[in-house]
Formats: C-alpha cells, structure tokens, sequence
C-alpha cells in the first residue's frame, strides 16, 4: 500500500501593462449600505467568489441593501480587508491572508522592483463569463443575482488558473445544500445534517485533501504521518490543527467528539464498527492506486465536507500542472526507469508510482517484467533490468542514505545508471503520496529524466 520564469527586456512592458491595470482598481471609499440578514425581505442577494494565492476558490452568498456596492459584497464575506487611501480614493491592498500591509509596505508590494505582478483583480460575471471591471468596486451598483469575482493575479506563477465562472444558483442555491447523504468509498450511504465544522482524519491522504478543502479551522486532527517531512506534504501548514496524532484507535477517535472521522478502508476494519456502534459518522475512502482514485476521492470528500467548488479547482489546478510538465517534455524518448527503496521495495503497474514515471514519460521496468503494483526486487532482478535512470527513495527508513547504501553494493557498480550518474534521490513524499500532491511527483521523476526540458526547473505543483 503506497503512503498516503524570470524576465528582463522583452517582461517590462507587460509589467507596466499589469501597473495599468491595477491603477484601475483604485476604489473611492464611501459610506457601504450595511449587509443584511439572510432572508430580509429588503434585500439582494450577490455571489461573491474570491480566489487566493493557493488557487482554490472560495464561494460566499451575501445579503445586501439594494444600491449596495462590489466592495460592500467583499465587505459581506468577512475576509479581513487592508485598503490605501490615495489620491484616486483607495485600493485593496489585501483580501484574507493575501497581498500586502500598507503602510508598512506598498499597497500593490508585488508590482515593485520585479519583473512580475501579482495584485487582486476584479471581475463580473456577464453571460457565464467573467468580465474584467474597469471600474472600482465602490463605484460599481449591484443587481440582485450578480456574481462578484477576486482573483489574487501573480503573472509569475506558472500555473495561475483563473476562478471558476459560476453561476449565481450555484453560489446561492434556492434550497440547502445541506442535509445530504453521501455514499463513500465503500459505497455505504453516510447522512450528514450540516456541513461538519470537527473532521478527524486517520490517513495521510485524507489529511492532505481535507487540509485543501477546509482548511485547519475545520480540520481538527489528522494522522501522525502528517507531521513527517519526510513522507507528507503537509507538515509545514498544520499550524492551528489540533491533533497531530491521530491513528485507528477507536477510543481515541470517538474521545474527540468529531462530526465526521474519515478513514481509509486499509485502516483498522474493527475500528470502523465500534466507531459506527459509538454513534460516530465515518466516511471511509476506498482505493488509493491511481489517478482516477485520487480524482474520486477529492471528489467525495468534497461533496462530504460541502467544497465541492474546490474539490474541483483542486483537481483542475493538479491536471492543469501535469499537462505542463507534459508539454514540456513532448516528443522526448521514453526513458527506462526503477523505482527502488532499500529492501527491495518498489511499484508496478496499479500503483501510483507506476503512473506517475508513465506521465513523466518514463518506462517503468518493473512493467515491463509483469510484475504486480507492489513487488519485491532482488538485486538480480536490478541487474538485469539495467534501468537508464534509478529513482532511490526511503530516506525516511533507518539505515542509512539509500544514495550511498545502494553506490557502496559492488552488484550494482557496472549498472548504466550508476555509470552515467543518474541514480537520483527522490522526494518520499512526492512519489509516494496519494493526493493532489500527485502533481509534484510527476515534475519530480520529469526533472530527473529530461534535465535539459527544464533548464529553469518546473515551480512546485500547483496545490503544493
């Protein structure tokens, strides 16, 4: 079971083009017609979505007065705003934890003394279609029905897809979304009253997604693999989860009082009935093998968790990185590749790895010998498949560093990788992970094999 550009010249006058187009967003401070309650029968209702630096949109359905303003409706989501009065009125600077802190640095930081711009645009939603505004949000009248867009625009990253044109009955739908029952991995049909604000998470891929999609406040505890660099992708970002410890043991999981834990269906079998005697809603994930599996089960964690929105743009931003790195290496030959741990341990075909080298345009030989998802090699079998490029992992195991464990064996010193140097170490927790991290596995072993596509290197995986 696998574990869970630069610019110079030619960039200076886009550079004063984005200037441009952020010197349209300055916004004239006035007095906001306050939000209203949900409901009020005085008052419109606007969809607002706002995309930060992480490319995942969020959705917000505001009440307002009638003649209310875009920047009232961003005022309405509650997302801490930081403006810059200016000879032209004010600018948003800052919309949650993205862009920057007047007066400390400029209001528009990420234009200055660069190549690139990143800034918050503003759009309207016209015929399915954003439109950009090229009037600022306080002097722009809002109907009812009208669907605002933020989007944090960085022109350096690689992948910047823009937020999702959606619908305003998406945003704000006429009946609850909520209660629901959704059917998980095991096909077992969970009903949830409301979207769960407490998850408990026991595998190392729920824990990635969920972090995602809901983020540390609604993301209570995630399993003990979490905190380890090593082998998750995550360990940095946990701040404000509370568990960090988290394993199948049943009493532990139903002492924390979770509307929903999420398992995985290699997780402790008994755990699962005494969870489900104790009254506690699981929802359990079943297969973790390929790509079509992590895309399902974004997806179902998304429609249990209520973000669907963003189980789709999580999805789109890991397809939309893959698609890049493949571009990247198009027309290239195949390369033959082992992956390999100390022991023996490495992945064929039905495994994730085995896919990840495949969308890398590698040729795993582990494939090629028939050999099922997750074998044991010997270091015969090493030798006479003779791989062009060796991919090491295990830098989590005890033993040693696998690069000069696996140099120091004599069996190995006349092999075509050892000889060319390209026996490389590679990144645990982006080959073997079983997430959108997916992305950053494949511009690993992509790097590894065709050097010369990336002379700058491919930027982290979009998601990552």
């Amino acid at each position: 079971m696998e574990r869970g550009a630069g610019g110079g010249a030619g960039s200076r006058p886009a550079a004063r083009l984005a200037l441009v187009l952020v010197a349209v967003l300055l916004i004239a401070l006035a007095a906001a017609p306050r939000a209203l309650a949900q409901g009020d029968p005085d008052a419109i209702r606007v969809g607002v979505v706002v995309q930060g630096a992480d490319g995942l949109p969020q959705t917000f359905c505001v009440a307002l007065a009638p003649g209310a303003t875009g920047l009232d409706a961003l005022e309405a989501t509650g997302l801490p705003l930081e403006t810059e009065r200016g000879p032209l009125g004010a600018a948003v600077c800052r919309v949650g934890e993205t862009g920057c802190s007047p007066p400390g640095e400029p209001c528009f930081c990420r234009c200055v003394g660069g190549p690139g711009c990143a800034y918050w645009a503003y759009f309207g939603l016209q015929d399915e279609t954003w439109q950009y505004r090229v009037t600022g949000a306080a002097l722009v009248t809002l109907e009812d029905g009208a669907v605002e867009g933020w989007w944090w625009r960085d022109g350096a990253q690689s992948v910047d897809l823009p937020p999702p044109a959606l619908p305003f009955e998406t945003i704000c739908p006429t009946r609850p979304p909520f209660p629901r029952v959704v059917t998980d991995g095991l096909g077992r049909e969970v009903a949830l009253d409301a979207p769960p604000q407490r998850i408990a998470s026991v595998a190392l891929g729920s824990d990635e997604i969920l972090l995602a999609l809901v983020g540390p406040g609604r993301l209570y505890g995630v399993s003990y693999w979490a905190a380890n660099p090593a082998i998750s992708n995550i360990a940095d970002d946990l701040d404000g989860v509370a568990r960090t410890d988290l394993s199948g043991d049943p009493e532990l999981l139903i002492s924390l009082n979770a509307d929903l834990v999420v398992l995985a269906s290699y997780n402790n079998p008994a755990a699962l009935d005494q969870l489900l005697d104790a009254g506690v809603p699981v929802f359990v994930l079943g297969s973790f093998n390929t790509l079509d599996d992590i895309r399902a089960n974004i997806r179902l964690l998304g429609r249990a968790t209520g973000t669907e929105i963003r189980a789709d743009a999580l999805i789109a931003r890991m397809e939309a990185r893959i698609a890049a790195v493949q571009r990247a290496i198009e027309g290239l030959p195949p390369v033959r590749v082992l992956y390999y741990e100390p022991g023996g341990i490495t992945y064929g075909p039905g495994s994730t790895v085995d896919e990840i080298i495949t969308l890398a345009g590698g040729v795993n030989v582990v494939a090629e010998a028939g050999l099922g998802p997750y074998p044991l090699v010997n270091a015969e079998f090493v030798i006479a498949a003779d791989p062009d490029v060796i991919l090491l992992g295990g830098a989590y195991t005890a033993g040693g560093d696998p690069l000069e464990v696996f140099l120091a064996n004599p069996a190995f010193a006349d092999l075509r990788a050892v000889r060319a140097g390209r026996v490389v170490p590679i990144h645990d927790a982006h080959l073997t992970n079983v997430s959108h991290y997916i992305a950053a596995g494949v511009e690993d072993v992509a790097r590894a094999l065709y050097p010369e596509a990336f002379p700058e290197g491919v930027p982290d995986a979009a998601g990552s």
